[in-house]
């Protein structure tokens, strides 16, 4: 069933690709005309094969699609309900991890429910353990959990184990050295660096465990190599390299001229106001910018209250009160981190972070599997 579903989806992209000389996926309105015909033709075949693994989970996804995903969830677990001792445990870990993928958004429970019941069916599919461990990496990133990181790391390698491919390593790499393993991280952003020449965010790898082993030098030599914006030579526009993710090394490293220079590059694209950027000019020595840096940051804050309390449209006063104090904690917390630069050589901490390759992990998508 599954040839017969997935060359007829074939024969209709080819159709429309051979016309107008462009991908069916360049114009959602077009994509919609293919879409509908596709799903007529699925919702026949389920009438005549309504025990079909093949055929609901097609279904599904051109129902995800069309911007049905309610329909998407109701269809498998509908589909659960009615065939479940028919099927195999690796339909089961397929349809699991699917449903999965339509309960993603906020990181639903059910989403981690249905991928660990997939799990425990030894699922065969790459995806279940991406899914897995990206909600757990989500998690992490959330609220700093360690065990959230832990439990992320081991659906990486489990997913190794199925399919050693590029994104799997990758954020196995990225949970050790999340881990403050940085010496075998580097060691697999290093092995991965062999197949992909040249992948910049394997440089940045690189460099970040250089910079927390010490190794000063050669995390130099690593971010001048790194050239900015999406990598064009693997065309990863979703895997794009941000100034501050090379500024921010640089002053990890002390390198403070550096990352002073990167800031003036860098700054019609970000809020440089803050303790890394204000520490940088006093301990070059420009205190005179400082000031001049601070002096603004502080009158923009005083405009923002005076703005607030301008306005009459609030729901309440104390909402409106609300915002005040927020602005004047803000207007504190500046008055603070200064005065600790100036007089109790303070230097604002920054994190150096790396985070797994987030996308779709739906074992069934007409976009990346069909």
């Amino acid at each position: 069933m599954a040839v017969t579903i997935r060359e007829y989806w074939k024969n209709l992209k080819t159709e429309y690709e051979a016309t107008y000389n462009e991908s069916i996926f360049s114009d959602y309105n077009v994509l919609i005309q293919y879409a509908e015909r596709f799903e007529s033709y699925l919702r026949g075949l389920m009438q005549k094969h309504p025990q079909d693994v093949d055929m609901v989970c097609a279904l599904t996804t051109v129902e995800q699609v069309l911007r049905h995903e309610k329909s998407s969830i109701q269809l498998l677990e509908d589909f659960l309900e009615t065939y479940s001792s028919a099927l195999s445990d690796t339909d089961k870990a397929r349809v699991y991890t699917n449903l999965a993928f339509y309960y993603n958004d906020e990181r639903h429970i059910k989403e981690y429910n249905y991928l660990s019941a997939a799990i425990k069916l030894n699922s065969p599919y790459i995806e279940t353990y991406r899914g897995l461990a990206l909600y757990h990496f989500s998690s992490y990133e959330d609220n700093e959990s360690i065990e959230a990181l832990t439990k992320s790391l081991q659906a990486f390698e489990k997913g190794i184990s199925v399919s050693n491919d590029y994104e799997i390593s990758y954020g196995y790499a990225v949970c050790l050295f999340g881990l403050k393993k940085h010496e075998k991280a580097k060691t697999i952003f290093e092995q991965l660096l062999s197949k992909y020449p040249n992948r910049m965010r394997l440089l940045l790898g690189i460099a970040y465990c250089d910079v927390y082993l010490g190794n000063k030098k050669q995390a130099l030599d690593r971010l001048k190599q790194i050239k900015l914006g999406p990598d064009v030579a693997y065309y990863l526009s979703n895997d794009e390299i941000y100034d501050f993710e090379v500024f921010n090394a640089y002053y990890v490293l002390g390198e403070y001229e550096l990352f002073l220079e990167e800031c003036k590059k860098a700054e019609e694209d970000y809020d440089l106001s803050g303790g890394p950027y204000y520490f940088g000019l006093w301990i070059t020595n420009r205190h005179d910018l400082f000031h001049i840096e601070v002096d603004k940051q502080r009158t923009e804050l005083l405009e923002c209250i005076e703005d607030v309390k301008a306005v009459a449209d609030f729901d309440s006063e104390a909402e409106k009160q609300s915002y005040i104090q927020s602005w004047e904690d803000d207007l504190e917390a500046l008055s603070t981190v200064v005065h600790k630069i100036k007089h109790e050589n303070y230097k604002p901490i920054v994190e150096l972070k790396l985070c797994p390759i987030y996308g779709c992990y739906l074992i069934d998508c007409l976009f990346h599997n069909f």
